[in-house]
C-alpha cells in the first residue's frame, strides 16, 4: 500500500501546472498536534507567498509509513521533505544521539539556545553529508513517563516495568537506567499496545499523550523532562536544487516561522492540557524530586558515550554547560 501511494504521488507531482514545483512534506504528527498546525501554516504561506509556484502537499499522521520510513523515502529522494525526529536522524548520523541525553536540558530556554545555535551549525554540514539540507528545528517537547501500574517517584518505583519506547537509543538507555525494561514499538502502534496492555508504560511530552488520548489506558503521570525531543525540518537537496534563491528564501522564512509557531502553540497548550488531565482525564500526576534520577543516570551516560564517541559527546556537553 505505501509503495502505491508513493507511485501516486510522484505521478500526481509530474502532473503539477508547467513551471510549478511540487514539493511532499511527511511528518508523525496527530491532526490537531501544533506541528500539523504549524506544518499547514507553512503550506499555505509557502503557496502564497510564491503565487502557487511551490506547491507543498502534506502527509501527516503516518500516512507515509513510519516516522523512520519517511526518513528513508526522503534519503531515497522519494519524497522531498520530512519532519524527523532526532532519534530517527541518529539511526544515520550517531552524533545526533547526543541531543538525547538524559537531563542535559534544564528548560525549554536551554534547549532553543542549544539547538538553534552551536547544535544546528554542527549539525547542518553533516547532514549534507547524506544530501539533507536543514531548515528548522520544530517540537515534540520534553518527555514524561506514564503507566497504568502505580505513581512513579523515584527510579526504584519504575523497577521491572515494561516501558514502551521508540527505536531510540537514548530513551532507551533512560528507561534501562532508571530500573525498567524497555520495550520498542513504532509510533504508528503506540495506542493499540497501551489498550492491548503489551506494555505497563510509555514515554511522550505531554502535547502527546493528551492528542492521543494515552490517558484513556494509563492513569499516571509522572513529569521528569528527562530529555527534550524535536521534529527537525528536513529536505532533500536535489528537491532543494528545484527552487531558486528567492524561494529558497521563503520555504527558509516560513520553516523558521512554522518552527516558532509550533513551540509557541505547544508551550502554551502544556499548562492546560496537564490541568485537563487531572481534573477531567482521571490522571494522577506526580511532580518527584529530579535528584535521584540524576543520580541514577550514570550508565545512560556511558551508554551515549559509547555510541556517539567521546568526542562528540564531550562537544554537545560543553555547549550545554555554556547554555546554562
Amino acid at each position: 500500500m505505501r509503495t502505491l501511494a508513493l507511485l501516486v504521488m510522484m505521478a500526481f507531482g509530474s502532473a503539477t501546472a508547467a513551471g510549478a514545483v511540487d514539493l511532499r512534506l511527511g511528518h508523525f504528527a496527530p491532526d490537531g498536534h501544533p506541528c500539523d498546525v504549524a506544518a499547514k501554516q507553512f503550506k499555505t504561506n509557502v503557496e502564497k507567498r510564491t503565487n502557487g509556484a511551490v506547491k507543498i502537499n502534506l502527509f501527516g499522521n503516518n500516512a507515509l509509513g513510519s516516522p523512520p520510513e519517511v526518513l528513508e523515502q526522503v534519503l531515497l529522494g522519494a519524497v522531498d521533505m520530512s519532519l524527523s525526529g532526532q532519534d530517527q536522524i541518529a539511526k544515520h548520523l550517531p552524533f545526533y544521539d547526543t541531543i538525547s541525553t538524559p537531563f542535559a536540558f534544564k528548560d525549554y530556554a536551554t534547549a532553543d539556545k542549544i539547538i538553534d545555535g552551536e547544535f544546528k551549525a554542527w549539525a547542518a554540514p553533516l547532514l549534507l553529508t547524506k544530501n539533507l539540507v536543514h531548515l528548522s528545528d520544530w517540537e515534540w517537547g520534553f518527555r514524561q513517563l506514564t503507566n497504568s501500574k502505580q505513581p512513579i517517584n523515584v527510579p526504584a518505583d519504575m523497577k521491572g516495568m515494561k516501558i514502551r519506547t521508540p527505536p531510540a537509543f537514548a530513551y532507551q538507555a533512560f528507561v534501562e537506567a532508571a530500573g525498567g525494561n524497555a520495550v520498542t514499538i513504532a509510533f504508528s502502534e503506540l495506542v493499540m499496545a497501551m489498550k492491548q496492555g503489551v506494555v505497563d508504560g510509555q514515554e511522550n511530552p505531554i502535547g502527546t499523550i493528551y492528542s492521543l488520548k494515552i490517558y484513556e489506558t494509563q492513569k499516571y503521570m509522572t513529569i521528569v523532562n528527562y530529555t527534550y525531543s524535536s521534529m527537525v525540518h528536513l529536505v532533500h537537496k536535489n528537491s532543494w536544487a528545484k527552487l531558486n534563491a528567492d524561494q529558497q528564501k521563503i520555504v527558509q522564512e516560513e520553516s523558521r516561522a512554522a518552527a516558532l509557531l509550533a513551540r509557541k502553540l505547544l508551550r502554551d497548550d502544556e499548562a492546560k492540557q496537564l490541568a485537563d488531565l487531572q481534573a477531567t482525564k482521571g490522571m494522577v500526576v506526580t511532580k518527584p524530586d529530579l535528584k535521584p534520577w540524576k543520580a541514577a543516570m550514570g550508565p545512560a551516560w556511558e551508554k551515549v558515550k559509547g555510541r556517539v564517541g567521546p568526542d562528540n559527546f564531550a562537544r554537545f556537553m560543553a555547549m550545554v554547560e555554556k547554555a546554562n
